[in-house]
C-alpha cells in the first residue's frame, strides 16, 4: 500500500565554506516543522527562512570572544533596563557606528562589560565613548559578569528573549535581526554564543562636568604629534558618586 502524496521540500549545500550555517538553518527548520500543527508547517517554514536571511552571509567565525561580550552587555541592558520594543530597538545604534550604544533625544547611554574579577574596570576604547550626547544626558551602564557553568545567561539566551518579545511587531523584529547580523551574530555562532554568565555586578551611572573621563575636550591643543589613538581604564569603584540606579526598577534615565 503506497503513501498519500505530500510536499517535500529537499534543501541541499553545495558550498562547504556555509556548512556550519547550512546546519543550524536545517536544524530550526527541522524543529519549526515537527511543533507547527500540519496547516501551520508552510508558513512556520516560510518564517524561518525570514529570519535567516540575515544570518547567511555572517561567517560563523567573526564573532570573537570579546564582541559578544559586549554585545552580550548591550542586550542585556536592552532585555532587562530598557525593555523591548520598537523604539528600544530603533534607539540601540551601536551596530550603526554612533556615538554611543543607545541615543534617544532625552538621553543616550554607553554600555561597558566586563568578564574580568577584582575591582571592576572598564576600557575606555576612544575619546569619544564618554564625550557628551548630541542632545539629552549621557549615562554609562557598567555590567560585570563571571563565567558559571552554572549560570542562567547567555548571549543566545537574550537574542531568543529580545526577538521573542517582538513576535507581534514583524517590522521591529528584523530590524533587530538586521543590527545582529551587522554585529557578526549568527545562530550558527554556538561557541560564544551558549557561554553561561552569572551576573556580578549592574550599575547606571550619570556621566556629569565631574564624572572622570578624558575627551577630545581634555586636550585643547588636540592629541600631541604622532599620537593617533587614546584608551584607558575607568575604575568604577572611584565613580559611586555618579552612580543613579543599580537595579531597573530604580533606573531614572527613561
Amino acid at each position: 500500500m503506497g503513501l498519500p502524496d505530500a510536499t517535500y521540500v529537499d534543501f541541499v549545500c553545495l558550498d562547504q565554506a556555509v556548512l556550519h550555517t547550512f546546519a543550524a538553518v536545517t536544524s530550526d527548520l527541522v524543529r519549526a516543522v515537527l511543533e507547527a500543527d500540519l496547516d501551520a508547517r508552510r508558513e512556520k517554514l516560510l518564517s524561518v527562512l525570514s529570519e535567516w536571511r540575515w544570518f547567511w552571509g555572517v561567517d560563523p567565525s567573526r564573532l570573537s570572544a570579546t564582541d559578544a561580550l559586549g554585545l552580550f552587555g548591550e542586550l542585556w541592558f536592552l532585555v532587562r533596563w530598557v525593555g523591548v520594543s520598537s523604539k528600544a530597538i530603533e534607539a540601540w545604534d551601536a551596530s550603526n557606528g554612533a556615538r554611543h550604544d543607545f541615543q534617544w533625544p532625552a538621553q543616550s547611554v554607553e554600555v561597558k562589560t566586563t568578564s574580568s574579577g577584582g575591582a571592576v574596570v572598564h576600557n575606555i576604547e576612544r575619546l569619544e565613548q564618554l564625550e557628551d550626547a548630541e542632545t539629552g544626558q549621557l549615562y554609562l551602564f557598567s555590567l560585570r559578569v563571571s563565567r558559571d557553568a552554572l549560570g542562567a545567561n547567555t548571549l543566545a539566551g537574550l537574542v531568543h528573549a529580545a526577538t521573542g518579545a517582538l513576535a507581534d511587531d514583524p517590522a521591529a523584529r528584523s530590524e533587530l535581526l538586521a543590527k545582529l547580523s551587522r554585529r557578526g551574530y549568527t545562530p550558527a555562532a554556538d561557541e560564544h554564543a551558549r557561554v553561561p554568565f552569572r551576573v556580578v555586578d549592574e550599575a547606571l551611572y550619570r556621566v556629569a562636568d565631574s564624572f572622570p573621563r578624558l575627551t577630545r575636550a581634555s586636550f585643547a591643543d588636540g592629541l600631541p604629534p604622532a599620537i593617533t589613538k587614546l584608551s584607558y581604564q575607568l575604575d568604577m569603584n572611584a565613580c559611586a558618586d555618579w552612580r543613579v540606579a543599580e537595579t531597573p526598577d530604580t533606573a531614572r534615565f527613561r
